[in-house]
């Protein structure tokens, strides 16, 4: 399970240091519990950039998979970049300006997607220049490499803002998609899913929607740290009692 934390140890900005500012700057939101993972092995690509476009796949120190798509030109430090991680978590993360420690320079917006199959995987062609991250329920999402912005989701259909500002909430939105989504929502300076009494949102392949308290959703450290909580089967579960009207799937 991922852990978010405003605050990230130094070591973490070690990996793969041959990555630009950017393609490390989302880690500040993350902090890695240090557990036992299942034996997987994470899929890892060293940086390839295709036009304005840098991914790169890895994994953090408890053997969280994720792959992170990030522009390769960021004047002013203002910019969009996506990461998505093997417990179904798509962060679009947004840098306001040159603000080093300043939390009203950057925010989270935070989708995760259901049932979850495996670690996301990164597929960069230069000859046919395309970006492909094949999410964590197994799903496509591409990139327009001239942007590094999210283009197409095989399952559904996204809004991206041409604007980077704070009050565009991330600038992504996905108003269809054909499986279980989680809306965590919106953040300025840390994760949205890191308020226990805020709100999150599931919504099937159908638009229908139901909204849950996120302290029912996620785990609370005494420090500040949290994750989602349920394997796939007991969210199933869960769900048919906190959200009975609410058809899943699996």
């Amino acid at each position: 399970m991922l852990i978010m934390k405003t605050v990230l140890a130094a070591a973490a900005f070690a990996v793969f240091a041959a990555a630009p500012l950017p393609a490390q700057v989302w880690r500040s939101y993350v902090h890695p519990p240090v557990a036992q993972r299942d034996g997987r092995t994470c899929p890892q690509s060293a940086p390839v950039i295709i036009g304005n476009t840098q991914g790169y796949s890895d994994s953090l120190g408890s053997g969280q998979c994720f792959v992170s798509i990030d522009p390769t030109e960021v004047p002013g430090m203002v910019y969009r970049s996506y990461v998505f991680f093997d417990d179904g978590l798509l962060m679009v993360f947004s840098s306001y300006g040159d603000g080093e420690g300043n939390s009203n320079m950057t925010s989270a917006r935070e989708f995760f997607f259901f049932p979850r199959r495996g670690a996301p995987a990164l597929t960069m062609n230069q000859k046919a220049r395309t970006v492909l991250v094949r999410m964590s329920d197994g799903r496509d999402a591409e990139f327009d490499p001239a942007s590094a912005q999210i283009r197409e989701l095989e399952r559904g259909r996204v809004r991206v803002s041409p604007k980077i500002d704070p009050a565009e909430r991330g600038g992504v939105e996905i108003p269809r998609y054909a499986g279980l989504m989680l809306d965590a929502g919106f953040r300025m300076g840390e994760s949205p899913s890191g308020l226990p009494d805020g709100t999150s949102a599931f919504r099937n392949a159908w638009g229908e929607l139901c909204a849950v308290k996120n302290r029912d959703v996620f785990s609370y450290t005494a420090d500040g740290d949290h994750a989602f909580k349920f394997t796939d089967a007991q969210l199933s579960v869960w769900l048919r009692t906190a959200c009975p009207g609410l058809y899943i799937g699996f």
